[in-house]
């Protein structure tokens, strides 16, 4: 029995000084779960070959490892291996032949810009393969035929221009495909007839521009499709034909001018729609009408969006959650917009323009519990958001009511409708914080920044007369402004006026009093002397005859001839 025992410990020993060995530096090697982990600051070169031969899960990632070549022919049992964050270039045929218990190869982020055709032979049993943030220009038509087991494939952030309509043919029991990250301009209509069990598809980030009929028509099971940020600007009518299980759709981030309302089809079942961040500037009438199923609508930072039409989301009675947020251009919203939006729990119009919101949305469908978020706009606090302050207190106290543990734990105990503690700062803003309640005034000046919440009825009041004082004085200023400047205009008028009329009225006296005024002026008047007058009176008649030749009376005036008799 001694010996036997021993022996067992001598057998430990050696197990573990040869381990030590086999293991290089830096990594860490788990015999009993056949697992080597090299990720940490081994910072190898190679992959080494003296491991375990019965090795499972091999970790080499962050190293500086630029070939593999046959490096994994010893590890026949792997099923796990990460070769993420190396150097390596390129994956020649046959590198993983005798790896056919392989099930996850991780790739990712390395500088390979070239697969060989039969660089994945052997991997029958494979499922995940992640090939992203690369350099790969072209992909064999050929290279995944023999991947009959592949679940995952990730080929984003490559610099795939093209892809072949068989560049996935094998590969029938796909579920998840990733090619965004691309520069894929367009799509051939049988690239996805190889895998008709997708169920997930992300071909976000390429430039593609435009949608053609029958692309997807293969995906019947296909239930997310990621088209954000295509430079997408037009959508045939057609272009989601076939997809009768999609559920989720992101549009996101493209350059459509308009919701595409043709090219959603009545046999869709999609309920989840982002179709933000476009630049279209007027949502129309019924835009959603064929998505029956809709329960959720993403319309966010839609930098042109101004105005949204009173039947624009007719025929989504079953929609839940809608999202208007980040619309710089969005000022109003008519109230009517959310008729028929009964099943509507969740609204977001937070970081728009509003000034005011008249939405009786809560009174006419009595939708007391709505979860209503509106941080971020610059509100008016008048008489027409008193509502608002009402509503933000509900959701205040439905916050307390659906969370009781939470407030025990943190020893504060205060009966629903207890306003003296919402109050308190350290309570409130909590609260307000984790359940969007933080919603501040703009205006008044009187008010602003001022949480609309707290503004209970005995303060909050009707502000409307003290929110169009600011109005009212620069009405002021401005009338007595033109007022000044009428009165100078009359003055200077009447100035104007009274110097012309005393023109005129010296002007007739002078007429009237100097009729010689009219006949231009002699340059001097000769006048006899007394002695030439009153001595000789034949020279005083000849002198004013002379004078009246010269200054003949005003005809108007003239006496008529006297006769001698």
């Amino acid at each position: 029995m001694a010996l036997s025992f021993s022996i067992i410990i001598i057998l430990i020993i050696v197990n573990s000084v040869i381990a030590s060995r086999t293991c290089p530096r830096g990594c860490d090697c788990i015999e009993t779960l056949l697992i080597t982990n090299c990720s940490v600051s081994s910072q190898l070169e190679y992959v080494p070959h003296t491991l375990n031969p019965s090795l499972k899960k091999l970790y080499l990632p962050r190293n500086n490892i630029r070939r593999i070549d046959t490096a994994f022919d010893v590890y026949k049992n792997l099923i796990y291996l990460d070769l993420s964050s190396n150097l390596i270039t390129t994956i020649v045929n046959n590198n993983f032949q005798y790896n056919s218990e392989l099930q996850t190869i991780l790739l990712k982020n390395n500088s390979l810009a070239m697969l060989e055709p039969k660089a994945f032979n052997g991997l029958n049993l494979l499922k995940i393969l992640d090939l992203s943030f690369n350099r790969i220009e072209m992909i064999n038509g050929s290279i995944f035929k023999n991947l009959n087991s592949l679940q995952i494939l990730d080929i984003s952030f490559n610099l795939l221009k093209v892809l072949n309509e068989n560049t996935f043919v094998g590969l029938r029991n796909l579920i998840n495909l990733n090619i965004s990250n691309n520069l894929i301009m367009k799509l051939s209509t049988n690239l996805f007839s190889n895998i008709p069990k997708l169920i997930n598809l992300n071909i976000s980030m390429n430039q593609l521009e435009h949608l053609d009929d029958n692309w997807f028509i293969a995906l019947y099971d296909l239930t997310v499709l990621d088209l954000s940020s295509c430079h997408l600007s037009s959508l045939s009518s057609y272009c989601f034909n076939g997809l009768n299980n999609l559920t989720i759709l992101n549009l996101n981030n493209n350059s459509l001018m308009a919701i595409p309302s043709a090219s959603f089809l009545p046999k869709n079942v999609i309920q989840v729609l982002n179709i933000g961040n476009n630049p279209f500037p007027f949502i129309h009438p019924k835009s959603f009408y064929h998505l029956k199923h809709l329960k959720q609508i993403y319309l966010t930072n839609a930098s042109s969006l101004a105005k949204i039409h009173v039947d624009a989301f007719d025929g989504v009675e079953n929609l839940e959650m809608l999202e208007l947020s980040n619309n710089q251009a969005l000022k109003h919203i008519d109230s009517n917009v959310f008729n028929n939006l009964y099943s509507l729990s969740s609204l977001i119009l937070s970081n728009n323009s509003f000034e005011s919101l008249e939405i009786d949305l809560i009174t006419k469908y009595k939708k007391y519990d709505l979860y209503l978020d509106v941080r971020g706009n610059p509100f008016s606090c008048n008489c027409s958001l008193e509502w608002l302050n009402f509503h933000l207190i509900r959701m205040f106290n439905k916050t307390i009511s659906s969370n009781p543990d939470y407030f025990l734990n943190q020893n504060i105990t205060f009966p629903i409708f207890n306003l003296v503690t919402l109050l308190n700062e350290n309570v409130s803003e909590i609260i307000m914080k984790q359940n969007a309640l933080d919603v501040r005034c703009y205006s008044p000046f009187s008010l602003k920044d001022k949480f609309i919440i707290k503004l209970h009825k005995d303060k909050f009041g009707c502000f409307l007369l003290e929110s169009y004082i600011p109005i009212i004085i620069g009405g002021l200023f401005g009338l007595l402004i033109i007022g000044g400047v009428i009165i100078l205009l009359v003055i200077q008028c009447r100035n104007q006026l009274s110097g012309f009329v005393k023109n005129q009225l010296y002007t007739e006296n002078q007429f009237k009093n100097n009729q010689f005024d009219l006949y231009p002026k002699p340059e001097f008047v000769f006048i006899s002397t007394y002695n030439d007058f009153y001595k000789n009176p034949a020279n005083i008649n000849a002198a004013m005859e002379e004078f009246s030749v010269r200054y003949p009376l005003n005809q108007a005036h003239q006496q008529p001839p006297t006769t001698e008799l």
